[in-house]
């Protein structure tokens, strides 16, 4: 009798099957012992159930064990008297199962399955159920968060769900004034209308932030956005603030942005006057008797400003590049005006602004600086939430989220 040797090839192909067969083995006897375990789990489960209304059946004036965090049972369960010699029983793998009742009436007794379900029991019902265990989530702010952008964000969240991406409450006016060079567009992030007048363009080669600033010649030139209840004052907390640059100290009015009333007096009107930054403001209606001048040199031309209108419950106070320049206390609610906000001139179409003007925002219900400040490096952007699930938390996120 002949025998044939074999090749390497085929001695590789059979130690390749063997291998392969051997591996079916391993997860038949892997699912085999699992699903044994799973079925001690529940006899356990079973056992462990009818101990406790054993219990209650003879004792029907005592309450059981209440801990609604849930507890191990024969570990941390501050009384294993409920589960009688029951309370002996542990998981195959040699850990605890676990003990949930919130009242003393109604309870819950749980194990973790070889697939991760878990298998409980439920007093309140009577019913043995099998579900997905919940997965905690924490929401966290994605790599967008605290950073400098122009565009839109887009990798918010990197855990839990990210939530509209939009300006904060607060802000119910922002306008960046970015734009092409010589550009006639002009935008409200908060989704306000703004119309424009005479030749107010965007400019890209004088700018603060972003990809241009706003440009008013000084005659005829200016922007409006429709009367809103946004723009009153009333009596709580308001902030007017926007980067401006001046090309003139003349003796003129310039208007940089205003909300007037139809008589002519308003809630608030931030203007260059000489050398001076002033706030005009009207809380009776007939009379500018609410005002505030920043000083004489406070106006630098060679530059843009940050300019800010705050008011604090009673105090308001107007801000030149993060430094508090005037304030005054006023008990006094404001009228509602109705009238468009101006951005470049006053209501009549006169005191033209003649510079430019960037990053807008009006900001109502909260001061946003109540005292001396830095002013922000890049333009104010965007706000979004990560929410968590599974009783996981919630993060607040935001590029160049601004206070």
């Amino acid at each position: 009798m002949k025998y044939k040797a074999f090749t390497l090839i085929e001695l590789l192909v059979v130690i390749a099957i063997i291998g392969i067969l051997v591996g079916f083995i391993i997860v038949s006897m892997s699912s085999a012992q699992g699903a044994a375990s799973d079925a001690r789990r529940k006899a356990d489960i079973n056992q462990l159930s009818k101990a406790i209304m054993i219990y209650k059946t003879n004792n029907p004036d005592t309450p059981l064990l209440i801990d609604a965090d849930g507890c191990n049972i024969g570990s941390d369960c501050s009384s294993d008297e409920i589960f009688g010699s029951a309370s002996v029983l542990r998981d195959p793998n040699g850990s605890y199962y676990s003990y949930e009742s919130a009242d003393g009436v109604n309870f819950t007794i749980t194990s973790r399955l070889s697939n991760a379900n878990n298998y409980s029991f439920d007093s309140s019902t009577g019913l043995y159920s099998e579900d997905t265990p919940i997965t905690t989530i924490n929401g966290t702010c994605g790599t967008d968060n605290d950073t400098v952008t122009l565009s839109t964000p887009t990798n918010t969240c990197s855990a839990g769900t990210p939530s509209t991406v939009t300006t904060d409450p607060n802000t119910v006016l922002l306008m960046h004034m970015d734009g092409t060079d010589n550009g006639t567009t002009f935008n409200d992030q908060t989704g306000k209308t703004v119309t424009r007048y005479g030749d107010t363009k965007t400019i890209t080669a004088t700018k603060k932030f972003g990809s241009a600033s706003a440009y008013f010649d000084g005659s005829g030139d200016y922007l409006t956005v429709p009367d809103s209840d946004d723009w009153s004052i009333g009596s709580g907390s308001f902030t007017v603030d926007f980067w401006a640059k001046c090309n003139t100290t003349d003796a003129t009015y310039h208007v940089a942005i205003l909300h007037n009333g139809p008589t002519g007096y308003g809630d608030w009107d931030v203007a260059v006057n000489g050398t001076e930054w002033q706030l005009w403001s009207s809380s009776n209606g007939t009379s500018w008797n609410e005002n505030l001048v920043a000083g004489a040199g406070s106006v630098d031309t060679s530059r843009f400003q940050h300019i800010a209108f705050v008011k604090d419950g009673t105090n308001m106070m107007l801000f030149v590049d993060g430094v508090l320049k005037a304030s005054r206390t006023s008990t006094a609610t404001w009228p509602n005006y109705a009238n468009p906000v101006n951005i470049g001139s006053n209501n009549n179409s006169t005191q033209y602004w003649n510079g430019y003007i960037d990053e807008v925002r009006v900001s109502k219900g909260i001061a946003r600086w109540i005292s001396n400040f830095t002013p922000p490096n890049a333009y104010y952007w965007w706000n979004w939430g990560c929410n968590g699930s599974g009783g996981g938390t919630n993060s607040i996120c935001g590029a160049n989220k601004y206070q």
